[in-house]
């Protein structure tokens, strides 16, 4: 019994040594000066930076400004900023690298209204950003439409992750590059950085329209003025019991019951097609309805699979367009965003068309028949329709 009792007695006494030793050593390390890291020397950080340089350039930018700040970590993030006077139809790139004991982790161009104290995330998204950069140099690029001031913030995070680490200077180098709208190309042609939905969107239609009029057919003479298919409801082209039928028969499928696609009544200048209602639309209604009963007005829309909807834009008589040969092209009006169509002609469910970016080209040779346009039920933007008579 005496000798079971010395032993536990020995095993408590080394557990308890080994706590205090644990113990000890680790008060011990906490005094030790932190080893050395590997700083980001001045010539590696540049060399990175060059890379990044030669695609600004690429795109026609020029420089306009360079230079290189200290920055300090605080709560484990570096933060720069650098305000930007931006004119109409003029864009930017934005480049930094950083060397000491710091490295990007992101790079943004902003509305001057956001916080500038952080790259934002919410309310206001930045404009464009470039983000979880592990490499040495980071860039972003923007380009506005009217002139309206930006700024730039950088964001740095040290190459020693423990916060209270004593090595949080560096210092950052940038570099901010211009060029006219027109040499870029605009949004569709910028090559780093990813730009917000909502700075798109408020750059406004113009720049969608102006990209797309290079996609217009060669030869191509415009049939009467632009349409836009907006949320207000489907457009009839013509608006007439023959588009308004094949409107309400897609709309119903299979469905026992009557329905009410919202239909756009607006009427715009220069209208050569008959566009808005029907001019005996409520007969036509009566018709379609076959003594059903009418339902509330709803979105104009059609099932293409079980459970899966899309969006009706516009039905079109290709045979009422007033060419043998018609080309119809659709422009999202959200620059370097990009559209998704289908068209569906008779019993078919639907045939994607091809898109170029925010635009799509559907030619018709010989044109003739009644054709629904769908977008996505998802997509509420708006888009623009130019008819042309082409040659085929």
């Amino acid at each position: 019994m005496k000798t079971t009792l010395r032993v536990l007695g020995l095993s408590i006494s080394f557990v308890v040594a080994l706590f205090v030793f644990l113990f000890v050593a680790y008060g011990m390390r906490a005094r030790l000066p932190p080893l050395p890291l590997r700083a980001i020397g001045r010539a590696e950080a540049l060399s990175a930076f060059e890379g990044e340089r030669q695609l600004a350039t690429q795109l026609g930018m020029t420089l306009a400004e360079e230079g290189e700040a200290p920055v300090t970590l605080v709560d484990g993030v570096g933060v720069w900023r650098r305000p930007i006077a931006l004119g109409a139809r003029e864009c930017v790139a934005v480049i930094v690298t950083a060397y000491g004991y710091q490295s990007p982790r992101a790079v943004a161009v902003q509305d001057l209204a956001a916080d500038s104290s952080r790259i934002t995330t919410y309310p206001l998204a930045p404009l464009s950003v470039h983000r979880g950069s592990e490499g040495l140099v980071a860039q972003t690029q923007w380009c506005n439409w009217d002139a309206q001031p930006r700024v730039a913030v950088a964001e740095t995070r040290g190459t020693d992750p423990p916060v209270n680490s004593p090595f949080h200077e560096g210092v950052l180098h940038y570099a901010v590059y211009r060029a006219p709208w027109g040499r870029v190309g605009g949004p569709l042609a910028l090559t780093r950085g990813e730009l917000s939905a909502s700075g798109l969107a408020s750059l406004g239609p113009e720049p969608a329209v102006l990209a797309a009029q290079s996609q217009v057919p060669p030869g191509a003479r415009s049939l009467g003025a632009a349409i836009e298919l907006t949320m207000a409801g489907a457009r009839l082209l013509p608006a007439n019991a023959t588009t308004y039928q094949r409107l309400y028969d897609a709309v119903r499928g299979d469905l026992d019951a009557g329905v009410n696609p919202r239909v756009d009544p607006f009427v715009p200048p220069g209208d050569r097609w008959g566009l808005g209602l029907p001019v005996n639309f409520r007969q036509v209604t009566e018709t379609a309805l076959r003594g059903a009963r009418q339902p509330p007005l709803h979105d104009a829309v059609i099932e293409v699979a079980e459970n899966r909807f899309r969006r009706v834009l516009l039905v079109a008589d290709l045979g009422r367009l007033g060419a043998s040969c018609a080309t119809l092209m659709f422009t999202r009006l959200v620059v370097a965003q990009g559209a998704s169509l289908m068209r569906h002609q008779g019993a078919e469910r639907g045939v994607a068309i091809p898109a170029q970016g925010n635009v799509v080209i559907d030619r018709q040779c010989p044109a003739g028949g009644v054709v629904i346009y769908t977008a996505s039920d998802s997509d509420q933007e708006t888009y623009r329709l130019d008819v042309y008579a082409t040659t085929n």
